[in-house]
């Protein structure tokens, strides 16, 4: 009986193992995109379509998986090249301050004089 227990408890660890990685990538597909993070957002995105594939039978194999993954991981690596892209040209347009402060040229004098004209006639 024994046997029959550890058999069945390793299959059914097994699929809900991949369940869980299931979940997982498509948790962390929305996840990476909110975070606007193109790239891992891809892969994540393929592991999960890949799981999906699995889970559903279809007659996809590995390698036309494969291709499709590179093509979405590309996809997502031009997105983000694009926002990098986007966030450089932005910076150029931004005004910049000169490095060393240009101080005014000292006239001679340290404090300034303040003539006060004083009459003395009384009305």
């Amino acid at each position: 009986m024994w046997p029959v227990a550890i058999v069945l408890i390793a299959v059914v660890l097994f699929f809900w193992l991949a369940f869980c990685v299931t979940a997982w990538a498509w948790l962390q597909t929305i996840f990476c995109l909110c975070q606007l993070q193109f790239v891992r957002a891809t892969i994540w995105f393929s592991l999960g379509s890949g799981m999906l594939f699995w889970w559903m039978g279809s007659d996809i194999d590995f390698d036309t998986w494969l291709h499709g993954s590179v093509v979405i991981v590309g996809m997502g690596a031009l997105a983000t090249f694009v926002r990098w892209r986007k966030k450089q040209q932005a910076m150029l347009v931004m005004p910049t301050m000169p490095t060393i402060p240009t101080w005014p040229t000292p006239s001679g004098n340290v404090v300034p004089f303040i003539k006060v004209k004083v009459d003395r006639k009384r009305g």
